[in-house]
């Protein structure tokens, strides 16, 4: 009798792994070690030392609270709210995809505000659910709220994803427009707002836009602002109502003893000012690494966050000559934005080494898709950035 394993959900098939900046990303291709790493977005200037000591120093020896209940606490008494508005995990992506396991059935609809972080587009597509993406167009890819609000109308979906500021445009919304996205959501639509870069426009740990709103879900990731990724944290705002689901579906023990008490430490007075310093150091850092890429021939978009979109003349083959001078920045073709390239503020020795490479590749006239480096529609996504386009129709 010959064995064979148990078949996969053919779902996953559809749902191939997207494309993000940091290690293990790239092609098979020998680079050099990375010197400076622009491709992805998270405060350069943290964690402090309160924050290493209470890693350090976290018990290994024993399993971490379920519920998180102290580190829960601490975001509450921060922002000003009953502790069972909100729920931690250990990211943000998991928040996703959690999601999409709790309101995505095969068939179901669910619109996102793009172009836009491609995991909502995944954790839909895991699920069996069809996604229809309404986009922003060019030179600046603004949120299409207008047009997103008329394809929720029509389409009634379960979930709408917007993220704001958005990744990859660095474009925010205002409180007000939040707002008048919730007022237009249809009954049995959850608008589930990505706010992982929140902090960097606010300049502080600033509250979720609509916290007490019901039709509402907020996300945001401690990670990149607390300049922990490592640790992987994050929190669901949302009506006890909504982040029960959410609660079930994890497993348990999910967010560890050492995250808990990275958080705990990080939103004490002291290293909540420092944070603040820190969001104003990056601001201004943004406008000056905006006006040395303009320099550069380089087209940079407005933004409100830590990071910066920019087209770029031959984005794919500079992506690649960077990567060969030992620095890191993120191609946005899997954003569907081919022509693109993100870079994210770093300390300055880090930017400078950017910057100087750069000029090199200027200066050597070297820049042509070379036969080793993927062409933007190989990066974008296996099955081709056209296909999750096209099913939000022409945007």
């Amino acid at each position: 009798m010959n064995w064979r394993p148990p078949r996969p959900d053919p779902r996953l098939a559809g749902a191939p792994p997207e494309f993000h900046g940091g290690p293990g990303y790239e092609r098979d291709v020998e680079y050099p070690s990375v010197t400076a790493d622009l491709s992805t977005n998270v405060n350069p200037y943290l964690p402090d030392e309160a924050v290493r000591r209470a890693v350090a120093g976290a018990p290994l020896d024993a399993y971490p609270d379920p519920a998180s209940s102290g580190a829960r606490a601490r975001v509450a008494g921060v922002w000003g709210l009953d502790a069972e508005r909100i729920l931690l995990a250990p990211g943000a992506s998991d928040l996703i995809y959690r999601i999409a396991r709790c309101w995505i059935r095969p068939g179901d609809p669910a619109v996102v505000c793009g172009p836009t972080f491609g995991e909502y587009r995944r954790a839909v597509a895991v699920q069996g659910g069809e996604v229809h993406e309404v986009r922003g167009v060019a030179p600046g890819f603004r949120l299409p709220l207008e047009r997103f609000c008329d394809r929720v109308a029509r389409l009634r979906p379960p979930v709408a994803f917007l993220c704001t500021p958005n990744n990859p445009t660095g474009e925010a919304l205002s409180d007000a427009s939040v707002a008048q996205l919730a007022d237009q959501m249809p009954a049995g639509t959850l608008l589930a707002i990505d706010e992982s870069y929140r902090s960097f426009a606010e300049g502080r740990l600033a509250p979720p836009h609509l916290p007490h709103d019901d039709r509402v879900l907020h996300l945001r990731s401690f990670t990149k602002d607390l300049g922990v990724p490592g640790l992987r944290l994050a929190a669901a705002v949302a009506a006890p109502g909504i982040l029960h689901p959410l609660a079930c579906v994890a497993p348990p023990w999910s967010v560890s003893s050492v995250a808990q008490a990275a958080l705990r430490t990080a939103l004490a007075p002291r290293a909540l000012a420092g944070l603040e310093d820190s969001l104003i150091r990056i601001a201004a850092r943004r406008r000056s690494l905006s006006a040395a890429l303009a320099r550069r021939g380089w087209r940079p978009g407005p933004s409100a966050t830590g990071f910066i979109l920019a087209a770029v003349p031959d984005a794919a083959a500079t992506t690649h000559a960077l990567r060969l001078r030992g620095v890191r920045v993120r191609h946005a073709a899997s954003f569907g934005l081919p022509g693109h390239i993100r870079v994210a503020v770093r300390r300055r020795a880090e930017e400078e080494r950017f910057l100087a490479a750069l000029d090199e590749i200027a200066a050597s006239d070297e820049i042509a898709t070379p036969d080793e480096i993927a062409t933007p529609d190989e990066i974008a996504a296996p099955d081709g950035i056209a296909a999750h386009t096209t099913a939000g129709g022409p945007s």
